[in-house]
C-alpha cells in the first residue's frame, strides 16, 4: 500500500471488532448521513442520505421460513463519454441521487470525462476490501465521519500536497466543514453538504415566538402544553437511546463524547449533567419514542415540535403541515448553544485510485459554488461552499439549518468513535428507562468504552 501516513496504522481487524463491540453492546451502531444507524435491530432503517427517504425495511423473525434472495450486483450509471475515465462509488438515493447524477453528467460531457457511479449498499465493508487489492475506485462519496478509521488503513489519500491544503479549504469553505474534513492536521476529502438537527415546529400548534429559547423553558412549555393538550406532545424526537440525536446536549453542557486520541468523556460532570437533562427530558415525552413515533406524531398534528433533520421536510410537506425550522434552545445551565453533530458529505480520493487527475478535478467541480447552489436548491440542503450559502440563504428553510450547523460540531472522524456508539445508547436507554441513575449508567459506560478504544489502539 506505499508509505505510512502515520507512525502506526490501525489493524482493519481491529476497526471491525470495534464497530461489532458497539452493536452487540446494543446500543445503535454509528449514524449514517441522516443519522439513523447502519444496522438496528427490526425494522432496519436504511441509511438516509441528504434529500432521501427513509425506508423501514423489516427483517424476517427466525424460524420464519424465509429464504433470502441473492443479493444483485449493483449496475453502475454511466455518465459522460469522454476519454478519461472515473469511478465513484457511493450511497446516494431518492432525488439527492437524481440531482447529482444530473449534475455530474453534464459536467463529465462538458470535461470530456465518462464518470461511472456506482451505488454500493455496505460501502464502508466494500472498500475496506476492494482497494488495498487494487480493485477500488477513484473516489469514495461518503461522510466525515468514516475519514479517521480510512485514513488509518490508507483506503483514502491525503490532499494537502493535491491541490486541497487547509488554506484552499478554509478559503471556500465554511469552517466546520474545514474541520470535518481534517484528521491529524491533514485535509482528507472535499466537502459538499451539511447535515445537522435542528427543531421542525408545527405554526399551527405553536408560533415562533413562543418557541423555547433555552432549555428550561423547554421544559416548562413542554409540561403546560402536555397538561393542556391531552394526547398531544409539545416535543418529540428519537431520544431514548441515540448518541446522534442526543449530542446537543451533550455537547451543549460542555462534555463529548470522545476525543481524537482516544479519551472518553462519557463521565465527566459535563457529561453527568448532560445525563440528569435527558432524564427530564424523559418525562414530557412518551416513553417509548424512536423515529416512527416521532414522525408520526408530528406528521399527524399531535407533537408541536419535531427535532430531526433536513431528510425529514418531504414527510413534513407530503402531510401537509404548517411547518418551520428554528435553531435548538440554548442549554440554561452553561449558557451555550446546544451543539448537533454535523455530519458533511465529502468525496475522498481512494488510494490507488486509476485516475487521479480527473478524480481530482471532479471532486474540484463537487466542492464549487456552482454545484452546491444547485444541489441545495433542488435538496433542501445546507451548502459547505461559502458562496453557495449566500446564493441560497434566501430559503427559509435552508436558512435556519444554515443557522443550525453553524453552532454545531462536526460529526467525530476518529476510529476512536465507533467505541462509543454502543455504551453511549446504552447508558441514555438505561438513564431513559430508569434502569440506572444518570452518574452510574454513564460511569459503566465510560469503562465499556476505554475498552473498545483500548482493543482499537490495539
Amino acid at each position: 500500500m506505499g508509505r505510512r501516513w502515520f507512525p502506526r496504522a490501525v489493524p482493519l481487524v481491529i476497526l471491525v471488532i470495534a464497530s461489532l463491540l458497539a452493536a452487540c453492546a446494543g446500543g445503535a451502531p454509528g449514524p449514517t448521513p441522516a443519522g439513523q444507524p447502519e444496522a438496528a435491530a427490526t425494522p432496519t432503517v436504511v441509511a438516509a442520505t441528504p434529500g432521501a427517504e427513509e425506508v423501514a425495511t423489516p427483517t424476517p423473525a427466525a424460524g420464519a421460513g424465509v429464504t433470502p434472495e441473492a443479493t444483485p450486483e449493483p449496475t453502475p450509471v454511466v455518465v459522460g463519454t469522454g476519454t478519461n475515465r472515473v469511478t465513484v462509488w457511493h450511497n446516494w438515493a431518492g432525488s439527492y441521487a437524481e440531482t447529482i447524477t444530473k449534475l455530474i453528467g453534464d459536467w463529465a460531457s462538458q470535461n470530456n470525462v465518462t464518470v461511472e457511479l456506482l451505488l454500493v449498499p455496505d460501502l464502508t465493508t466494500k472498500v475496506n476490501v476492494a482497494v488495498p487489492a487494487g480493485q477500488g475506485p477513484d473516489i469514495i462519496a461518503w461522510v466525515n465521519d468514516q475519514i479517521g478509521k480510512n485514513a488509518e488503513i490508507e483506503v483514502i489519500q491525503p490532499l494537502d500536497d493535491k491541490g486541497f491544503d487547509r488554506a484552499y479549504l478554509e478559503q471556500n469553505f465554511v469552517a466546520t466543514a474545514v474541520d470535518a474534513m481534517t484528521y491529524r492536521d491533514r485535509i482528507w476529502g472535499v466537502p459538499e453538504s451539511m447535515e445537522a438537527i435542528a427543531f421542525i415546529y408545527n405554526k399551527d400548534l405553536v408560533s415562533e415566538a413562543e418557541l423555547p429559547k433555552t432549555t428550561d423553558e423547554l421544559i416548562e412549555k413542554a409540561k403546560a402544553f402536555n397538561d393542556a393538550n391531552p394526547g398531544k406532545y409539545y416535543f418529540v424526537y428519537q431520544a431514548a437511546a441515540d448518541p446522534y440525536h442526543n449530542a446537543p446536549w451533550w455537547y451543549g453542557f460542555g462534555a463529548y463524547y470522545v476525543q481524537e486520541d482516544g479519551t472518553v468523556g462519557l463521565d465527566t460532570p459535563e457529561s453527568i449533567q448532560a445525563g440528569e437533562f435527558l432524564k427530564q427530558l424523559s418525562t414530557i415525552m412518551p416513553q417509548d419514542i424512536d423515529y416512527d413515533v416521532a414522525r408520526a406524531l408530528f406528521t399527524e398534528g399531535k407533537a408541536a415540535i419535531w427535532m430531526t433533520g433536513p431528510w425529514a421536510i418531504a414527510d413534513v410537506e407530503k402531510a401537509g403541515i404548517n411547518y418551520g425550522v428554528a435553531p435548538i434552545p440554548v442549554v440554561s445551565a452553561t449558557g451555550q448553544p446546544a451543539r448537533p453533530f454535523v455530519g458533511v458529505k465529502c468525496m475522498m480520493l481512494a488510494a490507488g485510485a486509476k485516475n487521479e487527475k480527473a478524480a481530482l478535478e471532479l471532486m474540484r467541480y463537487y466542492g464549487s459554488a456552482e454545484f452546491q447552489a444547485q444541489m441545495a436548491q433542488a435538496n433542501k440542503q445546507v451548502p459547505a461552499n461559502l458562496q453557495a450559502q449566500e446564493q441560497v440563504k434566501s430559503d427559509p428553510v435552508i436558512a435556519a439549518f444554515v443557522e443550525q450547523t453553524a453552532s454545531g460540531v462536526p460529526m467525530p472522524n476518529t476510529p476512536f468513535m465507533d467505541a462509543l456508539w454502543g455504551p453511549a445508547g446504552d447508558a441514555q436507554r438505561a438513564i431513559w428507562t430508569g434502569a440506572q441513575p444518570p452518574d452510574q449508567a454513564l460511569k459503566d459506560a465510560a469503562e465499556l468504552a476505554r475498552q473498545a478504544v483500548e482493543q482499537i489502539k490495539g
